[in-house]
């Protein structure tokens, strides 16, 4: 039922979030659709934040989707639950794994319904750099969602579901703040290695490809657009070790928490 939801969610949100521009082209690459979903166009100017919001919502929405999947086994029919599953850390891990394989199966689904509304209007060419930015874009942004979907889940069985889902949901409001301030301190265009700096440890803006650039030479000459040093590979590293370290603290709270009384998560 949850995968099925999963996926209804994703086609709607894949629908919505199709790029109106392309129904004008006679031929669209595969690889723009794909930067579109990765926030192409969108820069670290106030003005834009509408458009990054709005193609935001496909990710947000999945986030909306799990963010009780591991916390509702604490609730108050967890002594039951958890006295089938004795060993709770291999029952985290699994379940790690459940949200991960949703987060592919989510944006996969989102993409198809892109590329099947765009297709009734426009012929769809692949090449072979389309086929490699679609790879890096599903990794990436999978591992992102695994990453917040997680620390929403483990904040929430520490404390409580709203606690959970706001506190997280602030950090990454933060980070985008401090993305869209940027822009007061680009002067004709030249980011200075300060900014470039927060740029690359920002938690959000290692989703945006137009601000990374690759080794793959026809890769690199699609997205890097600002000229930085700012591999494709780093993100992937970034969200890997941050959801490793998410990991290891999702197997310690397992282990220690017990379920979660009425009285806790309404207070």
């Amino acid at each position: 039922m949850k995968m099925l939801r999963n996926v209804l969610v994703a086609l709607i949100m894949g629908i919505l979030c199709v790029g109106t521009g392309f129904f004008d082209l006679k031929n669209v690459p595969l690889w723009k659709i794909i930067l579109l979903n990765s926030y192409a166009g969108v820069e670290y100017y106030p003005q834009d934040i509408p458009e990054f919001t709005f193609q935001y919502m496909q990710l947000f929405f999945f986030q909306i989707l799990f963010a009780t999947y591991i916390y509702r086994h604490f609730q108050s029919a967890s002594i039951y639950f958890f006295s089938r599953n004795a060993n709770r850390k291999r029952w985290f891990l699994k379940e790690v794994a459940k949200i991960y394989f949703n987060a592919v199966i989510y944006l996969v689904v989102a993409c198809l319904a892109q590329i099947i509304v765009i297709s009734m209007f426009t012929k769809i060419t692949i090449d072979i750099k389309s086929v490699i930015i679609a790879l890096y874009y599903i990794v990436i942004h999978s591992l992102y969602l695994l990453a917040i979907t997680l620390a929403v889940n483990i904040v929430s069985v520490i404390f409580s579901g709203t606690v959970g889902f706001i506190s997280v949901q602030s950090i990454i409001l933060f980070s985008i703040s401090i993305f869209f301030w940027l822009g007061n301190y680009v002067k004709d265009g030249v980011l200075s290695s300060k900014i470039i700096l927060l740029i690359k440890y920002n938690l959000v803006t290692n989703l945006f490809f137009s601000f990374h650039n690759s080794e793959i030479e026809s890769v690199n000459k699609i997205i890097n657009i600002n000229n930085i040093d700012f591999d494709l590979n780093f993100s992937i590293l970034y969200y890997l070790v941050i959801c490793i370290g998410l990991i290891i603290m999702g197997c310690f709270v397992v282990e220690r928490y017990e379920f979660i009384t009425n009285t806790k998560e309404m207070g």
